[in-house]
C-alpha cells in the first residue's frame, strides 16, 4: 500500500508507543511549575527519547516555553542566543529575599506614588548594555554550587555580575504601588533583578509580583499551547502536525541552499565552500542555516575566512557548527 508523505510522517511519529518525530513545540507554561516539571511531563506523555527546552522560566513565571523534541534538541545553542520579551509587574515598597512574590518579605519601604513621567525617565536609563548582578536565588553556579542552594543554607556568597542588553523598556500600566512594564532583552537577563534595580533607581524597594514571557526569538504566545491543549492533541495523535520543523524554528537565520549531493556530503562529514551556494558575496558571517531542496535543515555553518578548499586557495570556506539528519 502506498502512503502519502503526510501519512508516512504520522506513521513514523509513533513507533511502539514512542513519539519519534523531531521538532519544536511552544507551550504556555503555567504558574507554579518549573521548566523541568514541564519537560518531564511532556517527555512522559510522549514517550520521546529526548525533550529539552530553550530558556528556563522561573516557577512563578508564565508564558512562552520552547520545547525541543528528539533530534530538535540540537537546536538549543542557536535558540538560546535570541532576544526575549516579557511583561512584568513591580510591586513597589516591598522587598523579598527572592526578588519575586514567592519569597519572604525582608523589608518594607513605602514610597511614592510616582508619576508616569518619572517612571518613564527611569526606564530610559536602563536601555542599552547594563551590568546586572545575578539573583541570590538562581541556578547559576558559584564554586560548583547552585546559588539558590547556598542561599537556602544561609551561606553568604557574592553573586557574579554579567553584562546584558535591554533593547527597550516601556511602562504599560500604572496602578500604584504596582506598575507593569514590557521589556525586550538579550539572553541571560534576569527580569527580577531588572525590576528591583529599577525600584532602587527610583529610591524605592520592590519585587516582581508577576512575570510573563511574551516571546522568545521568533516564537510568541500566538503559537503556544496550554498544557491541557497539548494533552488533548497527544490523545488525538495529532501532535506531529503541530510541531515546528527545525528549518522553520531557525528561520531568523540567513539561509544557504544546497543540492542533494552537497547535503549528503555535509551529513557525511564534508564541508561547504563558496561555490556551493547562491550568494557568495554575502557580507554576513553567519551562522547560516543550510537547507536542501526539500527545505530540510542540513547544518548550521559560519564563515571561516580565506582557506584552501579542493585545491583552490583563496576561496571563502565555511566551518560546520552542527549537522542535522533528515527530518521526518
Amino acid at each position: 500500500m502506498n502512503l502519502s508523505p503526510s501519512l508516512k510522517a504520522k506513521a513514523r511519529a509513533y513507533v511502539q508507543g514512542k513519539f519519534t518525530a523531531n521538532g519544536v513545540l511552544v507551550l504556555d507554561k503555567p504558574r507554579g511549575l518549573t521548566s523541568h516539571d514541564v519537560v518531564k511531563e511532556v517527555k512522559k506523555r510522549l514517550g520521546a527519547a529526548k525533550v529539552g527546552h530553550s530558556g528556563t522560566l522561573d516557577p512563578f513565571a508564565t508564558g512562552v516555553l520552547i520545547l525541543l523534541i528528539n533530534g530538535a534538541t540540537k537546536l538549543a545553542p542557536f535558540l538560546l542566543d535570541q532576544d526575549k520579551r516579557y511583561r512584568f509587574t513591580v510591586n513597589f515598597g516591598v522587598e523579598t529575599d527572592t526578588q519575586d512574590s514567592t519569597g519572604k518579605v525582608v523589608a518594607t519601604h513605602p514610597c511614592g506614588p510616582l508619576t508616569e513621567a518619572v517612571i518613564r525617565k527611569a526606564c530610559a536609563a536602563f536601555v542599552g548594555e547594563i551590568e546586572q548582578k545575578v539573583p541570590r536565588f538562581s541556578a547559576v553556579r558559584v564554586g560548583g554550587q547552585r546559588l539558590y542552594r547556598l542561599a537556602r543554607q544561609g551561606v553568604d556568597v557574592t553573586p557574579p555580575c554579567r553584562t546584558v542588553k535591554i533593547r527597550n523598556l516601556d511602562l504599560c500600566e500604572l496602578n500604584w504601588p504596582e506598575v507593569t512594564f514590557e521589556v525586550t532583552c538579550s539572553k541571560g537577563t534576569y527580569v527580577r533583578s531588572l525590576g528591583v534595580d529599577l525600584a532602587c533607581h527610583l529610591n524605592c524597594s520592590g519585587h516582581v509580583s508577576k512575570l510573563r514571557r511574551l516571546a522568545s526569538g521568533g516564537f510568541d504566545l500566538r503559537q503556544a499551547l496550554s498544557l491541557e491543549q497539548f494533552k488533548e492533541i497527544v490523545e488525538k495523535g495529532e501532535l506531529g502536525q503541530r510541531l515546528i520543523t527545525p528549518a522553520q524554528a531557525l528561520s531568523d537565520y540567513p539561509e544557504l541552499r544546497v543540492t542533494y549531493a552537497t547535503a549528503n556530503n555535509i551529513r557525511q562529514g564534508g564541508s561547504l565552500n563558496s561555490t556551493e551556494f547562491l550568494d557568495p558575496e554575502s557580507s554576513l558571517d553567519g551562522p547560516y542555516r543550510v537547507l536542501d531542496p526539500d527545505n530540510n535543515l542540513v547544518a548550521m555553518v559560519s564563515k571561516s575566512g580565506q582557506g584552501v578548499n579542493d585545491g583552490h586557495e583563496g576561496e571563502s570556506t565555511f566551518r560546520t557548527l552542527r549537522v542535522f539528519g533528515i527530518i521526518s
